[in-house]
């Protein structure tokens, strides 16, 4: 009778491990996926209005920054960019995967950008 009662314990204890290392797993790929799209976003911002309407309308692509070298063949990002005004720009971004197990995942992040917004810096001398 211990002996099953010391197998139960052994079980669900590798079970909640096993579980604990898929939360792990996810919660690392949430956090990667979140750095990807702020990055991608804060480049397109980074644009002058020029450039940003030039771009297409809408792309499919791999990231290409720094951190996600190692990673970016699990990434596809899919970027929509659709006018909200002549002012106005309303940028979508997507980012889907495939975890180790096979399951699917996508965020998505939604933006503004205005001309005459962020990318315009304005300097003076001290």
């Amino acid at each position: 009778m211990s002996s099953i009662i010391i197998l139960v314990v052994l079980l669900a204890g590798f079970g909640a491990l096993i579980q604990g290392n898929r939360l792990i797993e996810v919660s690392r790929d949430e956090t990667r996926v979140s750095q990807v799209l702020q990055s991608e976003i804060e480049e397109l911002r980074s644009y002058d209005w020029a450039t940003l309407i030039a771009l297409n309308a809408e792309s499919t692509y791999a990231p290409s920054s720094s951190f996600t070298d190692a990673y970016s063949a699990r990434f596809t990002i899919k970027r929509k960019i659709s006018t909200r005004s002549s002012l106005q720009k309303r940028v979508t971004m997507q980012v889907s995967w495939t975890d180790n197990r096979g399951t699917s995942h996508m965020r998505e992040y939604i933006t503004l950008i205005s001309k005459d917004g962020l990318y315009d810096f304005y300097y003076r001398t001290i």
